[in-house]
């Protein structure tokens, strides 16, 4: 039952692209398929989803924060610039 409620996620990179799977053997599959198409597939651990979730989530919390930063600065820049007139003769 515990697998079924968190399935190990099996998953490779090529370049910049992740490519996940559920099933072990489909991602072997896919991982040869690759190599055969002369890319450079590389394995990542394969890894619980829950875990995967939960890095996911800290990682959308901290853009979360960033954004909300530097829409702080911006609308302190926006608030500094309209307290003088740079085009004033």
């Amino acid at each position: 039952m515990t697998d079924q409620v968190n399935p190990i996620i099996y998953a490779f990179d090529i370049v910049e692209n992740t490519y996940y799977f559920f099933d072990q053997l489909e991602a072997e599959q896919a991982f040869q398929q690759a190599e055969v198409k002369g890319d450079y597939p590389e394995w990542r651990e394969p890894t619980p989803m829950l875990e995967l979730l939960r890095i996911k989530d800290a990682l959308l919390g901290e853009f979360a924060k960033r954004i909300a930063f530097l829409e702080l600065q911006l609308e302190r820049a926006e608030l500094g610039a309209d307290s003088f007139d740079l085009g004033a003769n």
